[in-house]
């Protein structure tokens, strides 16, 4: 998640006109959902192409990381657009601290933190970068924009048919 990439729909004059005419909560929960449509897309081929620990060891268990990466949408204080994040979810403090209560060993031990993420995303000097977030993102970047657009198109309908009542 350390690079940045932004995909940009063209064509959509109408539908951002559409919008426009809607109130400003409906704006936001369509919005909302398009970019999370988008986000899914990416996150699952992103799950897909997660590597998967072969044995489990006591620090580590099969699937952490698969079943971590987690699609999320933001809305930007500067524009006030929605948009979507996809990555790993790290463990919350709570959850740290409980295992750090219970076992006394440190959070890192934890076989269920998936922190490990970003060595196996970039590599490490030990260890070749294992890519799965970026080459998802590269493979699904048009399927998530037609996800967008269609799931825009949709909400779009739905709103016009409530204001119309």
């Amino acid at each position: 998640m350390a690079a940045q990439t932004v995909v940009k729909i063209e064509g959509l004059t109408e539908l951002g006109l559409a919008i426009r005419a809607l109130d400003r909560r409906l704006q936001s929960n369509i919005g909302r959902s398009a970019v999370m449509a988008g986000a899914r897309v990416i996150a699952k081929d992103a799950r897909a192409r997660a590597p998967v620990l072969a044995a489990p060891t006591p620090q580590r268990k099969p699937g952490t990381l698969k079943k971590n990466i987690r699609a999320k949408a933001v809305r930007s204080n500067q524009t006030g657009r929605w948009e979507a994040v996809v990555g790993v979810r790290a463990l919350s403090s709570k959850k740290l601290m409980a295992f750090k209560a219970q076992t006394g060993k440190s959070g890192q031990s934890n076989p269920d933190d998936p922190f490990y993420w970003r060595f196996v995303e970039f590599g490490t000097v030990k260890m070749a970068a294992r890519p799965f977030l970026r080459p998802a993102f590269e493979a699904t970047k048009q399927a998530a924009a037609n996800a967008i657009k269609a799931q825009l198109a949709k909400r779009i309908e739905q709103a016009a048919k409530q204001v119309r009542r």
